[in-house]
């Protein structure tokens, strides 16, 4: 999975990167409320590790702020907040789950792979914008009618787009979406994917369409269909 941490103790937060990371996830780090509701916001996590007590914005307005902007990312609390008033709240506003540290690593994963199989199972497999509908469980786009096979990163990256369908997505963001936040990606690399993904949306467009746009210095955009 694409996990989400916001937690702002980096040494907690190092101690769950590397274990997630162990355990074949790949891991991104926000350790401030504000910074963390807007990488939420992208679109691009399977599941989310939030902490309540944060620099910014606390968790709880986190969590307040995403779901009403219909973010439907599964989100575990993770916090020394015990109270039951607070464990009401978190749920009230849409936490998934709510875990009170210290805690069990094995127990955080087991309960992890729960919230988010029961997304899953909740999520349709298929996305539209415009003309193209992409099924991500076959990494597949349809596009009048053709099929077009994409690679792994291809699909992750159009996803984004496709969720942000007219709206400039910048390169930290689709880098993100298709490595992760600590990868060492250069531009150039994103360029090969982005280079690719656009010819085979092209080869099937009726006529010749500029698909995914560049936005010289910012990033890209799928142009509103």
């Amino acid at each position: 999975m694409n996990v989400l941490v916001i937690e702002d103790d980096r040494k907690i937060a190092g101690l769950l990167e590397r274990g997630l990371s162990e355990n074949g996830h790949r891991v991104s780090v926000s350790w401030d409320g504000k910074k963390g509701a807007e990488m939420m916001l992208s679109g691009s996590y399977n599941a989310v590790l939030l902490d309540i007590l944060l620099p910014g914005i606390d968790g709880l307005a986190v969590l307040e702020r995403v779901r009403a902007r219909r973010c439907r990312t599964p989100i575990m609390m993770l916090t020394a907040v015990d109270t039951v008033q607070r464990i009401v709240e978190a749920f009230d506003l849409g936490a998934d789950d709510y875990l009170v540290k210290p805690f069990m690593f094995e127990i955080l994963l087991a309960r992890l792979g729960a919230i988010s199989r029961r997304q899953q199972s909740t999520e349709p497999a298929t996305f539209r914008a415009g003309n193209l509908i992409l099924n991500r469980n076959h990494r597949m786009v349809t596009q009048n009618g053709r099929a077009i096979h994409l690679t792994r990163k291809q699909c992750e990256l159009l996803d984004l787009l496709m969720r942000r369908r007219g709206l400039v997505t910048s390169r930290e963001e689709l880098i993100e979406a298709g490595w992760g936040q600590q990868a060492n990606v250069k531009d150039n690399t994103l360029d090969v994917y982005v280079h690719g993904l656009r010819v085979k949306l092209e080869s099937g467009a009726a006529g010749p369409q500029e698909l995914i746009r560049t936005i010289h210095g910012t990033g890209y955009i799928l142009v509103d269909q």
